[in-house]
């Protein structure tokens, strides 16, 4: 909407002739055509314009043509767009916006050297335009002209000192050249000079860890959850690259802080808890959920790494009231536990019921223990 507003303001000369027309009687489409832009009514200026008389040779047909192809911009219609701004252009449209108009449509036809030769056309007045280099960038860089691409981010840094978006766009193209020393270096500056939301900072960190830098995301990530403190996300997503590194201790510390600026994460805390062993801190995470069906859940899995089969015969009555003794691993569990407090017809009269293929086997072998355990139980493996 901004290009579109300064183009009409370049506009004005030729506003200001067209209006001039209004000293007959004769209704000047064009001019109110442009009025009508200028206030942001598309359809109604495209109405105006469709009862141009284009044989009239009093018609300002550049005025008329660019106008056309501003609707048509703004339309989404980017083809027909360009043809009405060439026609302009061929008429003796002087003022260069309009190139950058033809740039921008071309890229959003993915026309990325056409863009490029429209910047070029726009002469000086893209010089004061960061946006419009961040552009040229991106053309050379989906031409595969990556040489031509870094060049133009490093000229345009200096240029625009205070402008960190470039480091921003550079950061991307390094990840995909899996230059990830520079990317972070890129990213390190980005986020102390730009100081970006919560949400940006993070995507710094989600491209590093997709790339497969680990180590460099946890540098930055690092970082990130120290700026927002305060921050689930960001801690979270520290434990999921500590995870990376099967650094569970650590990614339970993580992931217990989470839990504490958000009660979502419990779950996830007590799970962390339990696969770094420490029991007594899982079955403190695991009570405070407050899913109870959840919570029951977890808690047969904690009890299993946890020895504490007798724990999981007297929630039998707790698993059958929630419906969790449908699912087939929470039944095979449960007969476990019988099989482990040595009521091996309890544990059978759940084995009987299992259908999975791979949980059939696992209670064929367990069978054959229990076997053991009733004929010699000196001999019993438990």
């Amino acid at each position: 909407m901004k290009t579109f507003l300064i183009l009409c303001l370049c506009l004005s000369m030729h506003l200001s002739a067209a209006e001039s027309k209004k000293n007959s009687d004769e209704i000047d489409h064009v001019a109110l055509a442009a009025l009508m832009l200028k206030d942001g009514h598309l359809l109604r200026a495209n109405e105006e314009l469709n009862q141009v008389d284009l044989e009239d040779e009093s018609i300002d047909k550049i005025l008329y043509f660019t106008l056309k192809g501003i609707v048509a911009t703004q339309q989404k219609k980017y083809a027909q767009a360009n043809k009405f701004f060439k026609d302009a252009i061929a008429l003796g449209q002087e003022d260069m916006s309009i190139y950058l108009y033809i740039a921008q449509n071309s890229f959003k036809l993915k026309a990325y050297q056409n863009t490029l030769n429209a910047i070029d056309k726009a002469g000086d007045i893209v010089n004061d335009k960061p946006s419009i280099f961040a552009l040229k960038a991106e053309c050379y860089w989906r031409l595969k002209n990556v040489n031509a691409a870094f060049e133009v981010l490093h000229n345009v840094t200096n240029r625009f000192v205070d402008n960190y978006n470039f480091y921003k766009q550079r950061f991307n193209y390094l990840i995909t050249l899996e230059l990830y020393q520079s990317a972070l270096d890129d990213a390190n500056i980005y986020l102390k000079h730009a100081k970006p939301n919560e949400k940006t900072s993070i995507s710094f960190v989600v491209a590093l860890r997709k790339s497969g830098a680990t180590d460099k995301a946890i540098l930055l990530a690092e970082q990130v959850n120290i700026r927002f403190i305060k921050s689930a996300q960001a801690t979270v997503l520290l434990a999921h690259l500590y995870l990376d590194k099967e650094m569970l201790q650590a990614a339970a510390n993580l992931f217990n802080e989470a839990s504490i600026e958000d009660s979502r994460y419990t779950k996830e805390a007590a799970e962390m808890m339990r696969r770094a062993h420490k029991l007594i801190q899982a079955l403190y995470k695991n009570a405070q959920i407050l899913d109870q069906k959840e919570k029951l859940k977890q808690r047969i899995a904690i009890y299993i790494e946890y020895g504490g089969y007798e724990r999981i015969v007297v929630s039998e009555r707790a698993l059958k009231r929630s419906g969790l003794i449908e699912d087939e691993n929470i039944r095979y569990a449960l007969a476990y536990a019988f099989y482990m407090t040595a009521e091996y017809d309890k544990s059978e009269a759940q084995l009987k019921q299992l259908t999975r293929p791979d949980l059939f086997k696992m209670a064929t072998e367990l069978r054959k223990n229990m076997e053991k355990c009733r004929n010699n139980h000196w001999e019993c493996s438990l």
